[in-house]
């Protein structure tokens, strides 16, 4: 763990010292301006959050589908190991019936053999009885042959013979009686010492296969805990490094991606804003010409510039108010005609004044308005945009934007059924929007319909009263006047309901206008295509409804097997929870046994070495003893013997330092004179020996470089050869099991034999009893 810790830390600050290189300005700013690279710079690469989610998704798939394997893997196991206990099982069980039943023969055979021995002991009582009986037949045949010789003799002799046979058979009885119990004696006796000698050997090998089982268990329990917790700790090490790693990294990526949501939510407020403030600063533009237009209107029209531009005046009336509509409702022109359905009174329109060329000019307003209404997708989405954009609706915005961050910060964990919510609601809008345009048109045909009709009419009532060309052009001249006073509107369409009311004519209120009639017609007919649909639609979502209730049955009846299942799984676990205590408490128990052999085992050596130990140390001791006396009556000994020794070499010691202080002046001289030589050579020497020396740590550098590889090397082989010697004594270790098995096996066979003999002399032995003549 250090080292990896340590290879990640280095690791680390190479990543950082290479981003420090790249995040480094090399060239000037003033280069990068002219080249237009700062821009780039400045932004950084962002990732795109459909491939980390799809990179998320294709993670948790993987996960998911090892766990599943490793969930199947487990359950293989275990029922492959519930398969091989279920063998191991009926194997015993087999091999029980087996020996059972060869047990049962063998004792059959035994029966029989007793049997026949019986049968043979009978016969031969037999035949002895019958061989008595024909001796005395023999006897009796013999003594009437001769009756009158010596009657007397024969009477004692009969007498004495029977003497005989009586002592001859109490001697034959007490001589059987005697063999009997000395055979009997005999036998006990070896089968009690054989019996012992394999009880005492039995105890022994039970001793020593204990021991050594006992220790192999231990051996390998040692070597397993330690195996187990080691590779607990490298799993837990990796598992923590993996969870340390992924939380960095969804950190990073929680962060990133936190930051661009915030940044894109600020933006397009910043857009909304930017364009509300657009179309504000559009519609006080508009709100400006508008006026300017009013104002010139007023003008011409108190000048009195009316008869020949009221056509024009008109419509820029109606430009002006269509133009005024927005800022005072705060939304589009075309919001109201889409999404409010007009008033049942007017069907759609506004009554008009019963003008001639002005009804013209004012029914063309919403005539151009119609393309505008009647457009399927992009007016829509432009309506649907546009009060958005207004400054008055940021709470919406801000509303949706709240609604739109739980759906992507969310993980994204129900997203296609949202994604499918969205579409139907989008779908539902679509659908209403259609049907109000349709209503729309419907309604402004209508509308256009009745004021062809009612221009019509004006036509036909101005040909056949021309006076009330002058009251028109005052009508004209009256609702035209007081437009600069706003509170005169209600006066001017009084005006006009009285100025209209006599104009019509009593025929045309009596029967209405054909073109009126069939249209009625079709707006029935239309009536009734929408009740029906409006009945398939409701049999439809009773349809749906009835198929929901289904799939929610479904859903229930699924969701009632797999809580059963759970359960029958929770069982399956406390039953296998059952088996895991009982095999614990066995392991307690054999443990416990163990651990009382150990300590018999302890015991018995605690009482070897507390009892023999001392009275080695008592023995030890006298060995000392004995050899330090020796050693002193050996110095004694030679102290006397080398006493006059010392004497004669002190007086031959004397003799011989006269000798040398003569010889000594001498040799002085002599080396005088051969001091002068020596130091010569010792110079021709010493330059010898310095060569020498070079050399010598040439060859010594050499001899030290060849002995060091040759180490090396001698340590790699022996590196192997201790690795081929563990190898080798593990085998060793192995074949010696192997065999230790098969010789119990064999010991097992040979016991059993064992037994069968003595249950066979057991029941051999009752018979053995003395045979009574008869």
């Amino acid at each position: 763990l250090c080292g990896y810790l340590e290879e990640e830390d280095e690791s680390t600050t190479f990543q950082k010292f290479i981003d420090h290189l790249l995040h480094k300005d090399v060239v000037d700013s003033g280069i990068l301006e002219d080249l237009g690279m700062n821009e780039n710079q400045d932004k950084k690469w962002q990732k795109d959050p459909h491939l980390t989610m799809e990179m998320r998704h294709k993670q948790v798939k993987e996960n998911r589908l090892r766990r599943e394997k490793e969930l199947e893997r487990q359950r293989i196991e275990k029922t492959l190991k519930k398969s091989a206990f279920l063998e191991a099982q009926y194997l015993v069980k087999e091999e029980k019936k087996r020996k059972a039943l060869e047990a049962k023969k063998e004792e059959e055979e035994i029966q029989r053999e007793m049997v026949k021995l019986r049968r043979e002991i009978i016969e031969r009582r037999r035949t002895v009885e019958e061989a008595w009986k024909i001796e005395k037949k023999k006897q009796e045949e013999n003594s009437p042959k001769n009756p009158e010789k010596g009657m007397f003799q024969n009477v004692h002799i009969l007498l004495d013979e029977k003497k005989m046979a009586k002592e001859r058979k109490k001697k034959l009885k007490e001589l059987l009686i005697q063999t009997f119990k000395e055979n009997h004696q005999c036998q006990k006796r070896y089968f009690s010492a054989w019996h012992k000698l394999i009880l005492d050997h039995r105890i022994k090998l039970g001793k020593a296969g204990t021991l050594s089982d006992w220790k192999l268990q231990l051996k390998v329990l040692r070597a397993w805990r330690d195996y187990t917790r080691s590779q607990k700790l490298g799993r837990e090490t990796q598992a923590m490094e993996n969870d340390l790693r992924e939380e960095n990294r969804k950190q990073q990526l929680a962060t990133d991606y936190n930051r661009k949501q915030v940044l894109r939510h600020h933006f397009t407020e910043w857009q909304h804003w930017h364009r509300a403030e657009i179309q504000n600063r559009e519609l006080a533009v508009t709100k400006e010409e508008t006026r300017k237009k009013m104002n010139e209107l007023l003008k011409a029209v108190s000048l009195g510039k009316v008869s020949a531009n009221v056509s024009s005046s008109i419509r820029l009336l109606e430009e002006a108010t269509a133009m005024e509509d927005p800022p005072r409702n705060g939304e589009a022109a075309a919001v109201p005609s889409l999404w409010e359905k007009p008033p049942l009174g007017t069907n759609g329109y506004v009554p008009s004044p019963h003008l001639g060329r002005p009804t013209k000019d004012i029914l063309q307003v919403p005539l151009q308005n119609v393309p505008l209404d009647t457009s399927d997708s992009k007016p829509h989405k432009a309506l649907d945009v546009e009060p958005s954009q207004q400054p008055g609706n940021k709470e919406k915005l801000r509303i949706s934007s709240q609604k739109a961050e739980p759906m992507c910060m969310g993980h994204f964990h129900n997203r296609h059924i949202f994604q499918q919510q969205l579409i139907e609601k989008q779908k539902k809008k679509l659908q209403e929007q259609q049907k109000t345009i349709l209503e729309l048109r419907e309604n402004q045909r209508l509308a256009e319909a009745r004021r062809a009709a009612g221009h019509a009419d004006t036509q036909s009532c101005l040909l056949s009263n021309p006076r009330e060309d002058e009251r028109k052009r005052t009508c004209q001249v009256l609702p035209n006047s007081p437009v600069a006073s706003p509170g005169t509107e209600g006066s001017r369409s009084d005006s006009r309901s009285s100025l209209s009311g006599p104009r019509r004519n009593p025929r045309q209120l009596m029967a209405p206008h054909p073109i009126l009639k069939a249209m009625e017609e079709r707006a029935v007919q239309r009536a009734e295509r929408r009740r029906i649909l409006a009945e398939r639609k409701k049999k439809k979502e009773e349809e749906k409804l009835a198929q929901l209730k289904a799939q929610e049955e479904e859903r229930r009846k699924r969701e009632a097997e797999e809580k059963e299942a759970q359960l029958e799984k929770k069982r399956e676990e406390k039953r296998l929870k059952k088996m895991k205590e009982l095999e614990k408490q066995k392991r307690i128990k054999r443990n416990q046994q163990l651990e009382a052999i150990a300590r018999e085992h302890y015991e018995s050596v605690l009482l070897r070495k507390k009892g023999l130990e001392p009275w080695k140390r008592l023995r030890m001791q006298s060995k000392q003893n004995l050899q330090v006396a020796k050693g002193h009556h050996s110095l004694a000994l030679q102290r006397k013997c080398l006493l006059t020794w010392f004497q004669w070499s002190q007086e031959s010691l004397a003799r011989k330092m006269a000798k040398a202080d003569q010889f000594y002046s001498q040799i002085l001289l002599r080396r005088v004179i051969r001091g002068w030589l020596q130091y010569m050579t010792d110079l021709e020497e010493a330059v010898q020996t310095l060569c020498v020396h070079f050399l010598q740590k040439k060859i010594f550098r050499a001899w030290y470089n060849m002995v060091r590889e040759a180490r090396l090397d001698s340590q790699n082989k022996h590196k192997v050869a201790a690795e081929h010697s563990d190898r080798r004594i593990l085998w060793i270790t192995f074949q010696t099991w192997k065999k230790f098995t098969k010789f119990t096996k064999e010991e097992r066979g040979k016991e059993e034999r064992r037994e069968q003999l003595r249950r066979k002399v057991a029941e051999i032995l009752p018979d053995f009893q003395m045979l009574t003549p008869l």
